[in-house]
């Protein structure tokens, strides 16, 4: 074999006129690095658009459940024997009452086991005057 018909993939050497077509391992590598870095960004940026996604689901269920309570207190002229869905709308949550009497009421969303269990929105109240809580990052 003559030495001038040798050469090596994606060098860019041209062999009697034709250019060797290929990607080198630096590009490759460059490429991955790219990857890894948006990647990077993007992953975290996601997980908090779920939560958010999840936190809202709660914040619909519990909006619900006081509308349910109030239709009830219009027709009942109480709270006492009023009932709501056990969960929200998309089940990231479980509603509960946790106190109703003839005046005021007071409802709990606590996040379903392997969803919402971490962070202030894993557990969100209303009660009868519409406070809420926890205020400032659920709301």
């Amino acid at each position: 074999m003559n030495q001038s018909n040798i050469h090596l993939a994606g060098t860019g050497i041209k062999e009697r006129g034709h250019r060797v077509q290929g990607f080198t391992l630096i590009e490759l590598m460059i490429v991955i690095a790219i990857i890894a870095i948006i990647a990077a960004i993007a992953f975290p940026a996601y997980g908090r658009f779920v939560e958010r996604a999840q936190v809202s689901d709660g914040k619909a269920g519990l909006t619900q459940a006081a509308q349910r309570m109030e239709r009830c207190f219009t027709s009942e002229m109480t709270y006492d024997n009023c009932t709501i869905a056990n969960e929200s709308p998309e089940g990231y949550y479980s509603l509960t009452i946790t106190s109703a009497d003839n005046s005021t009421f007071l409802i709990t969303a606590n996040g379903e086991e392997g969803r919402v269990q971490t962070g202030t929105c894993s557990s969100m109240t209303v009660n009868h005057q519409g406070a809420r809580t926890p205020t400032d990052d659920c709301w």
